[in-house]
């Protein structure tokens, strides 16, 4: 009973969708412009890949706005979109990467590396500390598998809920379930040894 109820009221709110105008968009756009970004930034390391990233998201959301039929938030939709331009971008990135290494390709590596800004007042001493173990951090969420990053960080930064990870990755919930584990898992396993 309960899932026809869900499918009729999924159809009724998709029936009743109205193709976003111009300044709706901009509505949008402005509401969830940050945490776009923030996603895309976690999951890049760049802040100027993260600056384009957003640009492009937004940009293919406005192109395809007609096309949203409702059966998700429109936030979902967004995220879904961020994330897969930064799928693309990590396989550009690394086609790039061997043409440069082979040779093919003439250019400057990116930097990977999040910026560090040592908070005013703080001695050098303690400002070394926290970047190495923010190094040490990174390391380890680098260790993790694209899929991995992406759902832990969706998980613990943006506070997402399995089903709202699912629902943005494609996923089913046990899925979603086991690779958070094994992220989880793997990342207090390097912490254990780190502290031995």
């Amino acid at each position: 009973m309960d899932t026809i109820l869900t499918t009729v009221l999924t159809r009724l709110a998709a029936e009743q969708v109205e193709e976003i105008s111009a300044e709706k968009f901009d509505e949008i756009m402005r509401q969830h412009q940050r945490r776009v970004y923030r996603v895309i930034f976690l999951l890049v390391r760049d802040r100027d890949a993260a600056d384009n990233l957003t640009q492009e998201c937004f940009l293919r959301a406005y192109l395809k706005r007609a096309t949203f039929r409702g059966e998700c938030r429109i936030e979902t939709w967004l995220l879904r979109i961020a994330v897969n331009l930064t799928r693309d971008h990590g396989k550009s990135r690394r086609v790039s990467f061997w043409k440069r290494l082979v040779g093919l390709e003439q250019g400057e590596e990116g930097g990977a590396e999040p910026r560090q800004y040592p908070a005013p007042g703080l001695s050098a001493e303690h400002t070394l500390l926290v970047r190495e173990e923010l190094a040490a951090v990174w390391n380890a969420l680098s260790s993790l598998s694209p899929q991995q990053r992406t759902i832990f960080f969706l998980r613990y930064e943006e506070e997402m809920s399995l089903a709202q990870i699912a629902s943005l990755l494609d996923l089913a919930v046990g899925s979603v379930k086991s690779q958070l584990a094994r992220a989880t898992g793997k990342l207090r396993e390097m912490k254990e040894k780190q502290w031995k």
